[in-house]
């Protein structure tokens, strides 16, 4: 299968669309079909529900197991923020283990975040495992943004650096993900929430 599955690169069919005390929410959705059981051979259903107010963005992610035999999965939110890269730092990771992708990204270093802020120095690719549920990302042009979740159990910095030279200065990555496998059997579903809020 290619690098961080096939979901983001398929196209999403809209399953709902309204307005929730005068907010927008759509509701996309996803079904397995000849492309992605070339890499994946199973019968699933996936929706995305998404929630913008004023001051937030919250998502809700829902996979199910339509088939009739067990599969295991792995999920990430690719999540990139507007940010300056030099001046963006995140809270609230400190003690977790990590999988350290720098210098090598198919053989990750294991060890251990002693920092209270991570900041962008240079090249970003890490794991941190059974992260806590509540991020505080200070994007350094003027905004904290609380990263909250619900059933996400580890999270993800990235940042290209100059493998993007000409855009790496405008953003960073900090995903919610699922590195273990979900194990789901018939007709089982599994649900992860977040919401971002600036502060």
């Amino acid at each position: 299968m290619q690098q961080h599955g096939f979901a983001r690169n398929v196209n999403w069919s809209i399953l709902d669309s309204q307005e929730l005390e005068g907010n927008p929410v759509v509701t996309l959705e996803l079904k397995d079909d000849p492309y992605s059981r070339s890499m994946w051979d199973f019968s699933f259903q996936a929706t995305y529900k998404v929630i913008l107010d004023a001051k937030s963005l919250s998502t809700e992610l829902v996979i199910t197991n339509t088939d009739n035999k067990s599969f295991s999965f792995s999920a990430a939110l690719h999540t990139y923020f507007s940010a300056s890269v030099m001046g963006a730092s995140v809270r609230g990771l400190k003690s977790c283990k990590t999988l350290n992708k720098d210098p090598d990204p198919k053989n990750p270093l294991e060890g251990k975040e002693e920092r209270d802020v991570i900041t962008f120095p240079g090249f970003v690719d890490c794991v941190y495992l059974e992260a806590p549920n509540e991020l505080i990302l200070d994007n350094g042009l003027g905004d904290k943004i609380l990263i909250q979740n619900s059933n996400w159990t580890d999270a993800v910095l990235w940042n290209p650096h100059l493998q993007m030279e000409a855009c790496y200065k405008d953003f960073v990555c900090v995903e919610n993900a699922k590195i273990g496998n979900v194990q789901l059997q018939p007709q089982q579903s599994w649900t992860a929430t977040q919401q971002l809020t600036v502060g």
